[in-house]
């Protein structure tokens, strides 16, 4: 991987995560948004503001980890929590952040529906002007009815919102780099004369988080990374092969995976479950159902299996659960780079003060291991 560095206009030198000698590349997830990873009621310090959110990122860099990465909300899920009911829009908070940090991969996540890929090309090359380079956008189709139904808009089918993003990721790309104007007449996405400069510093890296067949093949197409979401390690060596096989035999493409984790770290296993617990007896059950509901899973006929899905949602958002001492929780990190993940997007409970401890607990064991420089 290449191990070059881009300067910005204030003379510092920064790598961000395609640069990364780390064999685990490491970020902070969904931390622009109320509720984090946990659709739950217990007590936290964890809350929206520009003053926490903006000093979880620095975080983030000071520990050395590569990324972050919001959430694109617009709508809450109700309950007494309205899990995602407060969130900031996320390329105006990237640029924030981007003034903020110096080296670090700042992302940005857009819903394809809403937003025209005309001033997503100029928002997101000023963003990556302001960060000399360091900006990921994370495409997401759009998929939850009342948000969308804000912009006066209805979902389209499935695969249908694949088709539209590879329209708008198309035309996207030809702004960021064409220097004449283009007309574009597509079925969902149109442009006349388009043209839109500055370019970036140099291309963003392009997320998508899909794993249905249309997902996985428009993530293979377009994106650098895929964001596939597993909350278990078996099989993930199989997954994560396909994927990839499907990006380079398709279209010749290689493709990064990196799954989402949530860690619960504590002095002993009994803490962190006994901590994990709590985040299940607290959980806010009508969050919780609103969401498995918009997401297709409230459709399953049996309770016992809604109430392991619940249990998911309150105590790790259905990420990858990574629960113990900080060696077992290092262990399970071990094991999710020898299945093949090339990064994880953490959340935490309390984000700050858990991202503290981690860098002081959990961070030493993965470089020993030589899995993270």
């Amino acid at each position: 991987m290449s191990t070059t560095t881009t300067e910005t206009t204030t003379g510092v030198e920064h790598g961000d995560l395609r640069d990364s000698p780390s064999a685990l590349k490491l970020g902070v997830f969904s931390f622009n948004a109320s509720g984090g990873l946990n659709i739950t009621t217990e007590p936290r310090k964890y809350h929206v503001s520009w003053e926490h959110t903006s000093a979880i990122a620095r975080q983030a860099e000071k520990m050395g980890l590569e990324f972050v990465l919001p959430v694109a909300k617009w709508r809450g899920y109700g309950g007494e929590t309205d899990f995602y009911g407060e969130s900031y829009e996320t390329l105006t908070w990237a640029a924030g952040i981007a003034a903020q940090t110096s080296r670090i991969t700042v992302g940005a996540t857009v819903h394809v529906p809403v937003i025209h890929p005309t001033f997503v090309a100029k928002a997101g090359a000023t963003v990556d002007h302001i960060s000399g380079g360091r900006l990921a956008l994370n495409v997401v189709m759009g998929w939850y009815p009342k948000e969308i139904g804000q912009f006066g808009l209805t979902p389209a089918d499935h695969d249908i919102r694949y088709e539209h993003g590879d329209e708008w990721v198309t035309l996207l790309k030809r702004l960021w780099t064409e220097d004449e104007p283009f007309d574009v007449d597509g079925r969902w996405t149109s442009a006349w004369s388009a043209l839109s400069k500055p370019k970036p510093v140099r291309r963003p890296l392009l997320i998508n988080a899909g794993t249905s067949p249309a997902g996985v093949d428009f993530t293979a197409r377009h994106c650098d990374i895929s964001l596939a979401s597993r909350n278990a390690l078996e099989g993930s060596d199989t997954f994560v092969g396909d994927i990839r096989t499907t990006a380079r035999e398709k279209y010749g493409r290689d493709l990064r995976v990196i799954n989402v984790a949530h860690v619960i770290c504590a002095d002993t296993e009994k803490e962190a479950r006994r901590r994990r617990e709590l985040l299940a007896e607290n959980g806010d059950k009508v969050a919780a159902d609103n969401f498995m509901d918009f997401l297709g899973i409230g459709s399953q006929s049996y309770e016992e299996t809604l109430k392991l899905y619940r249990d998911y949602f309150y105590t790790s958002g259905a990420a990858l659960p990574l629960i113990g001492t900080p060696e077992q929780v290092a262990e399970q990190m071990v094991a999710a780079s020898r299945a093949g993940f090339d990064g994880l997007a953490l959340g935490f409970f309390d984000y700050l003060d858990e991202m503290t401890a981690f860098e002081e607990t959990v961070m030493p064991l993965l470089r020993e291991a030589g899995i993270h420089t």
